[in-house]
């Protein structure tokens, strides 16, 4: 099968699992979790900060020097953007965790809860991050990805929605923030409810349409695919698109919209979320790329 690269991705390594034939990543995702007290040692690399999907135990002695950001969670889940004192803390969290490695090629933020933050918030909030990043780190390029789900209680992720990942873009450009968003497409489809046992492809077009003319501000894409387990039960980031969205028209329809996302022939981060091997992962880059 012959691959496009039409779409000018730069390609991101996730996990231990290889690309096709042909692709050599030019950078590498590392995890940089609350939890985590060091870090890997590679030349590239794009720092994969807090998500907030589920509780962190707030042990180790770095996270302990930041005692904000050790207060601000609920339940043990990290409120992220709690405040700008958690926002300068958590700036100082990621550099005392790189210090001592090359400066990260890209550090990946996440959105807060809609229960203490909204838009408005948030970019004021991130603008106390980006300065003293930046700082340190002048070159490093900062991103957010969308997200759904979490086990918080109280409120959501207040970028999820194709409208809300729109209003975040006319928020960054309105305000010249410093700051690109990566487009993980199957945490969309949850924001919006779509199913994938019975996709709505005019949902799914008027999504991408709302996001479509932000494509300036679209620095990156996450792709991964679901599979049943023993149970039924769909598990993310393991499977193909085809396990994923198991009706070929559906499985389609879902790819043309990451395709009208790319297609402009800027560079963008690519990355395949796949946990389950690397013959998964390569079926699921061989989809888009085809």
């Amino acid at each position: 099968m012959e691959l496009c690269m039409n779409y000018n991705f730069l390609f991101v390594q996730y996990g231990g699992n290889t690309y096709p034939d042909g692709i050599v990543p030019e950078l590498v995702e590392i995890a940089g979790h609350l939890d985590k007290d060091y870090i890997e040692d590679y030349p590239n690399y794009s720092l994969h900060t807090e998500y907030s999907y589920g509780k962190r135990n707030f042990s180790s002695a770095l996270i302990h020097m930041f005692p904000v950001l050790c207060q601000a969670n609920k339940e043990g889940v990290p409120q992220l953007w709690k405040s700008a004192d958690w926002a300068s803390q958590f700036a100082d969290f990621v550099i005392s965790l790189t210090n001592g490695h090359n400066a990260p090629r890209v550090i990946e933020i996440h959105p807060p809860f809609s229960d203490y933050c909204d838009i408005d918030l948030f970019i004021d909030r991130y603008s106390v991050f980006e300065e003293r990043i930046h700082n340190t780190y002048p070159s490093t390029e900062i991103v957010i990805e969308n997200r759904a789900g979490s086990v918080y209680h109280g409120g959501r992720f207040i970028v999820g929605k194709a409208a809300e990942i729109a209003a975040l873009c006319q928020k960054i450009q309105n305000t010249n923030a410093n700051l690109g968003v990566v487009l993980d497409f199957p945490q969309l489809l949850t924001a919006e409810h779509i199913k994938t046992e019975s996709f709505d492809h005019n949902k799914y077009s008027t999504a991408i349409d709302m996001i479509y003319p932000y494509q300036d501000t679209i620095k990156g894409i996450h792709i991964w695919g679901k599979k049943k387990n023993a149970n039924g039960r769909l598990v993310a980031h393991n499977g193909t698109l085809d396990t994923f969205i198991e009706n070929p028209a559906d499985k389609e329809a879902f790819i043309s919209g990451i395709r009208k996302i790319c297609s402009d022939g800027k560079s963008r981060f690519f990355v395949p979320e796949v946990n389950s091997g690397k013959n998964d992962l390569k079926a699921v880059v061989r989809d888009i790329l085809q």
